[in-house]
């Protein structure tokens, strides 16, 4: 057996196996008791910090609502008290279902009692500030503040609990982790010097044969076809040398032949796909690798000997490359493209151009894909975007002083207006608002455009999104003296969405409506699931909007122009929307008639987790 080539590379494979098996069943070993560490490693405690954090920023926001209560505006800050009660709770269910470390509990209920005794304080200090002022200020400093205080310090204290045993676990699982490194390296450093020395040797006592024969066929590759290999062993290579030479007589047959004329045409053929500077890709049926260019040898780094005949996503692994080629299969459109984001040592950006192949019967037999990089386009664009965004936060910060003066102003708390000048702050503040608002929608425009990761994609209900939005809306219609309502079907699956994108996206439906709706109108907004999507409507029974404008509605700055209704908005919030909800992979559309009413309907993929 060891008089052949196959035996002695056998006997050196199964010693190297030998070696490896005794690491990797070390290794294995170690890492599954690391494994089993990790897995509970500071995940409860990160939670619990998490859901602290959130409590003591809504806690804080309370304080300021009392402020804003007692000193601005008292509605205003009775609803921004009651928003962020509804924070806290939410929060304080997340930490009390997460007990995991002793004590906890115990900071927990003195929590809770001290919370109840705040929002107490806060129903006592609206009944003295309606009946004094002074007295209100004074039971803020002497009551609320220490309790405010109190409640703080409870919350920093189990804030501390968990950081102080999630360092615990971290060092633990260091001190093992460590040990781990250790065994492993040491058996690691006997692996290496063992199988280079034993490789090494067997290299140079049975592979040089091969030198002679590797210079040979190169000389061959290059066009040399007389090339014979002189034969001087009787195992494998001598008859690798023997079937060489055999083959290179045919090959000189086959030169001079007219298939070999028809060859040489094909050779020119693909000389020129491999030298075109763009990365091509050239599949089969089966999205199987049939030809790659060089350009995408080097862009990938893969080499094409290795991976021909293979399925695309063993040699690519970018799933939003293969959707876009399998869509265009699946579709049986001869042309697609799409802007894909790849990257490698840097960001790159490819308008990837999928073609079909058919044969003379037009029966698809391939697809070439070409990658032209429009990488230097998405800068520029990004550029703007960001020129947008910081000129937007420039505007934010004066504007929003400028509307709490103007409306501090209108409200006479420093002093009376006559009737003119109430007129003019008035008209001012209205401006001011609007162009408060544009900058906010800049902002938001300039986010989604940026950055797709700014969404926090998970599984979460419909029902409640609508719930909420409809809270926020429901004094505003009923001064409107508008039907404003929900039609939900029972036990609708979770969608997977951003909760916080798509209940912007339905305020802003339902801000739309309440717009275009007179005294009497209604507003409904329906869910209902279908085809492994939810469809969500906001239906109005309000002025409609015109044919022309209904395809260019979703489009930047477009803003409807009734017969008898100012313009009004900033022509960015429909397109903001429709910029969300293609980035949850869904899509909305507008049905409207002229004084009969608008309906907007958007889907989203529903959650595969229940």
């Amino acid at each position: 057996m060891l008089d052949t080539l196959k035996g002695k590379i056998s006997l050196v494979y199964l010693s190297l196996v030998l070696v490896i098996a005794i690491v990797g069943i070390i290794s294995v070993l170690n890492l599954y008791s690391l494994s089993k560490a990790i897995n509970g490693l500071m995940t409860d405690n990160y939670k619990s910090i998490n859901a602290v954090t959130n409590m003591l920023e809504a806690v804080e926001r309370q304080d300021s609502a009392m402020l804003i209560y007692m000193n601005v505006d008292r509605q205003k800050g009775i609803d921004m008290f009651s928003e962020n009660t509804s924070t806290f709770n939410e929060w304080f269910d997340i930490e009390r279902n997460n007990i995991t470390e002793l004590g906890e509990q115990t900071y927990v209920d003195k929590i809770n009692n001290y919370y109840e005794l705040y929002l107490k304080s806060f129903s006592q200090l609206q009944e003295l500030h309606n009946v004094d002022t002074n007295k209100a200020v004074s039971y803020y400093n002497t009551k609320i503040i220490p309790d405010f205080n109190d409640l703080k310090k409870e919350m920093s204290e189990l804030s501390l609990l968990n950081e102080k045993a999630m360092f615990s676990k971290k060092a633990n699982v260091t001190n093992n982790t460590r040990k781990s490194m250790y065994i492993l390296l040491l058996l690691s450093a006997f692996a290496v010097t063992g199988g280079f020395l034993l490789s090494r040797i067997s290299t140079n006592r049975f592979l040089t044969p091969i030198y002679s024969l590797t210079q040979t066929i190169k000389l061959v590759k290059a066009g040399d076809l007389n090339k014979q290999i002189k034969v001087t062993s009787t195992d494998e290579i001598g008859e690798l040398a023997e079937e060489f030479n055999n083959m290179t007589k045919r090959l000189q047959q086959y030169e001079q032949s007219t298939l070999g004329q028809l060859m040489t045409e094909k050779n020119k053929s693909l000389a020129i796909v491999k030298s075109i500077t763009d990365p091509i890709i050239v599949l089969d049926v089966n999205y199987k690798i049939v030809l790659l260019n060089n350009a995408f040898e080097k862009f990938f780094n893969i080499r094409e000997e290795k991976v021909v005949n293979r399925h695309f996503l063993e040699a690519v692994r970018n799933g939003e490359i293969f959707d876009h080629i399998t869509s265009v299969m699946n579709s049986k459109e001869e042309y697609k493209e799409k802007i894909v984001y790849v990257k490698s040592d840097e960001e790159y950006y490819f308008n990837v151009v999928v073609t079909n192949i058919k044969d003379a019967n037009s029966n698809i037999t391939g697809l070439i894909a070409v990658f032209q990089n429009v990488t230097q386009l998405k800068k520029l664009e990004k550029v703007k975007t960001d020129f947008l965004a910081t000129i937007s936060h420039e505007l934010k910060t004066p504007l929003t002083s400028i509307v709490m003066g103007t409306s501090l102003i209108l409200d006479e708390s420093m002093g009376l207006l006559n009737a003119d000048q109430k007129s003019v702050i008035s008209t001012m503040n209205e401006d001011e608002i609007k162009l408060s608002n544009l900058v906010n929608e800049l902002l938001e425009l300039s986010k989604i455009e940026s950055d797709r990761a700014i969404f926090n994609i998970e599984s979460c209900s419909i029902e409640g999104i609508i719930e909420t939005s409809i809270r926020q809306f429901f004094e505003q219609s009923l001064q409107k003296d508008l039907s404003l309502y929900s039609d939900v079907e029972d036990n609708l699956p979770k969608v997977k969405a951003d909760d916080e994108k798509i209940l912007w996206v339905v305020n802003n439906l339902i801000t739309n409506a309440l717009k275009y709706t007179n005294a009497g109108d209604e507003i409904s907004i329906k869910a209902y699931a279908k085809d492994k999507l939810m469809y969500v409507t906001v239906k109005d029974t309000g002025i409609g909007i015109p044919e022309e404008f209904q395809e260019r509605i979703f489009e930047k700055f477009i803003q409807v122009k009734g017969q008898d209704k100012e313009v009004r908005g900033t022509g960015l919030g429909l397109s903001i929307v429709k910029d969300i909800i293609e980035a949850h992979h869904g899509t909305i559309k507008c049905e409207s008639k002229l004084d009969v009413g608008s309906t907007f309907t958007f889907t989203l993929p529903l959650s595969e987790k229940e």
